[in-house]
Parts: C-alpha cells; sequence; structure tokens
C-alpha cells in the first residue's frame, strides 16, 4: 500500500501556470531579434565610424576630432536639435528598459512560451514618450497593467499609463510620464489674452481691459397725487360692523 506524499506545512503548492518554459528558438531569429533591438545603436556607430574614417583620411586625426567636437558642441547648443536628441536618447533608454523590467517584475508579463510582447516604435509625448507594443497570443494589455508600478521607477519616470485602441485589442501603447505641462513656474497663455480681430477692427479680448467702476444713473420719478377714497357707509348687524364685508 503506497502512502500519500506529504507536504511540509507552509509550503505554497506550485501551480502549472506558474511553471514557464523557453523553447529552443532557431539562432537566426535571435540574431535577428537582437538586431532590431539594438538597431539605433548598431546605426549610430557605423556612422560615427565611417564618419570619423573619412575624416582620418581627409583632414588628419587632430582636424578631425576637432571637427567631431564641434559638431556635438553645436548640437547641444541649437534648441531644436538639443531637444531632437535628448528626446530619442530616452525613446531609445524607454525599450531597453521596458523589456528588462517586464523580464524581471514580479506579474505574468509574458505567454507560457516566455514571449514578451513586440515592442514596435517609440516616440516623443508632451508629457514624456509612448512606447507601441503588439501582444502574442496568450498576454494582453491587462498583463501590462498589473506592473505599472514597477514601469516607472525601472524608466525613471513619475508614471506609466497603458493607452489602448479600442479598434484592435492587440495594440497598445505605454505612455511613460516624465514631466507635467501643467507645473511650470511660468503661466500658460490662454487664447483669450490675445488679442483678436472682429470684422477689420482690433477689440482687447476677455481679460485685458482695466476694470472701472459702474455708473449708476438714478431713473426719474414721479410724484403720486394722494386719492382719497370716499367714505362708505358702516353697515351694523347685531352690533357688528360688516361694511369691509360688503363691496
Amino acid at each position: 500500500m503506497s502512502k500519500a506524499i506529504r507536504r511540509p506545512r507552509g509550503a505554497r503548492r506550485i501551480d502549472v501556470m506558474e511553471v514557464w518554459y523557453a523553447p529552443k528558438q532557431w539562432w537566426p531569429i535571435l540574431v535577428l531579434g537582437v538586431l532590431v533591438r539594438w538597431r539605433v545603436e548598431i546605426v549610430l556607430t557605423v556612422a560615427w565610424l565611417t564618419g570619423m574614417a573619412w575624416l582620418f583620411h581627409e583632414v588628419g586625426p587632430t582636424a578631425a576630432w576637432f571637427i567631431f567636437a564641434g559638431l556635438v558642441v553645436v548640437i547641444a547648443l541649437v534648441p531644436a536639435t538639443r531637444w531632437f536628441v535628448f528626446a530619442r536618447f530616452w525613446c531609445v533608454l524607454d525599450r531597453h528598459r521596458l523589456r528588462t523590467c517586464l523580464r524581471q517584475a514580479r506579474a505574468r508579463t509574458m505567454n507560457l512560451d516566455g514571449a514578451l510582447p513586440f515592442m514596435l516604435w517609440a516616440r516623443p509625448a508632451k508629457t514624456g514618450e509612448r512606447v507601441w507594443l503588439w501582444t502574442r497570443a496568450g498576454s494582453s494589455a491587462g498583463d501590462i497593467e498589473a506592473v505599472l508600478e514597477y514601469i516607472a521607477p525601472a524608466c525613471y519616470a513619475r508614471e506609466a499609463r497603458v493607452h489602448t485602441v479600442r479598434r484592435l485589442s492587440t495594440l497598445f501603447a505605454v505612455d511613460i510620464v516624465r514631466r507635467d505641462p501643467l507645473d511650470r513656474s511660468t503661466p500658460i497663455d490662454s487664447p483669450l489674452a490675445k488679442i483678436a480681430t472682429f470684422v477689420g477692427r482690433k477689440s482687447a479680448a476677455e481679460g485685458t481691459e482695466p476694470i472701472r467702476a459702474a455708473t449708476v444713473v438714478p431713473l426719474p420719478t414721479t410724484p403720486k397725487k394722494a386719492t382719497r377714497e370716499p367714505s362708505r357707509p358702516s353697515v351694523v348687524a347685531s352690533g357688528e360692523d360688516l361694511s369691509d364685508y360688503i363691496d
């Protein structure tokens, strides 16, 4: 007679859904995934090496480094280029940090095959960045909502949100919130404070005219003539005056 196997007291029961396995993938697919994830770094490195090699050949090493340093200074000083590089840097960083966070999160963010959602692209936004994802079979946007509290600190942001698409539930985005456009030291200009043009003439909009005291003009009054109603004879019945009840 076989004896029943007893688990030690306090041991947690392992559910079969918690046992995930990563199947062996074809090595060309793995290489392609690495190239896609690191495409920006690879393109920039190749472009920088090619440009420096061409400058070394044309003007020499010293002049090449001076040209490279000058280009970096110009990009840092011009507001448009500085903002462009700064925004793209955070987009690239968010994709790497988001992937690492989803792999290390305590909640389930991958399917039973151990596959994470596809990270399609990342774009700058007014409040931060927006990373678009494509879910695989066995996962959904609800799995990402369970780990939003881990995504925000992983991406060095203040908050993370999930933006879903109504027409297609497979496609959704993760909004990385870094700044609040209303939280600024300078007040936000209102369109009501600008000068508007109406019918060929300019008039001050609401909030630009000074406040003046209201002018009170007394209304003319006419004195009423005193009219005296004729006295009516009193009607007394049984000792009571009934004149008020008789018209």
